[in-house]
């Protein structure tokens, strides 16, 4: 059965022709699936039942068989721990903005990066995503808003959730057709940020196929040998020679980059530390995102305190360097930045593997 959200509208209306299915019908399903945000079929009051039915069977509408829903005690979060069709689960979040809502996707089930304040790298590695498995995350959270009678839709993705999106990279470029596509979600580039631990060959290779991407560097720390320590990624993509193949990137599509920065006490909260970090952020022309490390018991780090980090975005500031402190959202139902992965924990529990 072909996978709905994994084809372009233009080759979905062309696959619908081919089974006998009109094209105002196909009209009809896209506005019910990207408009409407309709999960199911036999929801789509327009359609003739024989044209439901027909549809059902040549096509997976929705890549979910399972979703479980967490809402936040201060209404600006909400995660879905959505389950695939092969058991495996992922974890999507819906942030709550001042005029608009943010979607944070995953893009992998785990992550082989194992950045050792991240919660996801800890839980391991099991697959990639599909594209409908990627975009259907957009799918069930404008589902979600729709039944709580919200009148807004996804406007705005980063791709921050769990996996490295770089090592998905295929079924990520297939998945942003789909998102900026007219007829799809329909969503801007520009409104569209991709986050990356920092591989020279996917970074290249976005420079090969010119692809144009806000990029959001994840740094840890521009030290390596402390870089080392918490991101085993270092070793072979060192960060002197991601940066400069940054550089190149953003020289020919001057887009945004950020410089994601996850601060752990007694780690990589030195003032050289951050006069390293203002260096790289003058190197590259970026803005400077503060992350206070989100606790979990599993994660081996504590944060710094309020008064230092607002004390070091000062010291940015006075470097004139662009520097925000990422608010926190979702930390009471493990959805805020670094969390995500306790269903993937509970997963290996209930198959006996701890």
């Amino acid at each position: 059965m072909n996978e709905l959200l994994g084809i372009l509208p233009v080759k979905l209306k062309e696959s619908m022709k081919d089974n006998g299915i009109k094209a105002f019908v196909a009209d009809q399903i896209l506005d019910w699936v990207f408009k409407k945000s309709v999960v199911n079929f036999s929801d789509m009051q327009n359609v003739s039942k024989e044209n439901r039915e027909k549809l059902s069977t040549l096509y997976n509408l929705f890549p979910f068989k399972n979703v479980e829903v967490l809402e936040s005690s201060d209404g600006l979060a909400v995660k879905g721990i959505l389950t695939l069709e092969d058991g495996a689960k992922i974890e999507s979040v819906i942030l709550k903005e001042r005029d608009y809502y943010n979607l944070c996707i995953s893009t992998q089930c785990g992550c082989p990066v194992d950045c050792k304040f991240c919660l996801t790298g800890i839980t391991g590695f099991k697959r990639n995503l599909k594209a409908a498995e990627i975009v259907g995350q957009i799918l069930w959270a404008n589902n979600y808003l729709a039944s709580k009678k919200i009148d807004h839709r996804i406007s705005h993705l980063v791709f921050m959730g769990m996996g490295e999106p770089l090592l998905n990279y295929d079924e990520l470029i297939k998945s942003l057709a789909m998102i900026h596509d007219e007829q799809g979600f329909f969503i801007s580039t520009r409104k569209v940020t991709v986050s990356t631990s920092g591989f020279i060959k996917t970074i290249r290779q976005l420079i090969e196929d010119d692809v144009k991407l806000n990029l959001a560097f994840s740094v840890g720390c521009v030290n390596r040998d402390k870089r080392i320590e918490i991101m085993p990624v270092e070793e072979l993509n060192p960060i002197m020679d991601v940066a400069k193949v940054l550089k190149e990137y953003q020289a020919l599509h001057n887009r945004k980059l950020t410089l994601e920065y996850t601060m752990l006490a007694g780690v990589n909260d030195t003032d050289q530390d951050i006069q390293d970090l203002i260096g790289l952020a003058k190197y590259l022309k970026a803005k400077i995102n503060l992350i206070n490390l989100n606790p979990h018991n599993k994660i081996p780090f504590k944060e710094i305190s309020n008064s230092k980090l607002h004390r070091l975005k000062t010291m940015i500031q006075n470097q004139h360097v662009p520097v925000t402190i990422r608010f926190r959202k979702g930390r009471d139902i493990s959805a805020a930045c670094g969390q995500l992965g306790e269903s993937r924990m509970e997963e290996a529990n209930e198959n006996g593997n701890d």
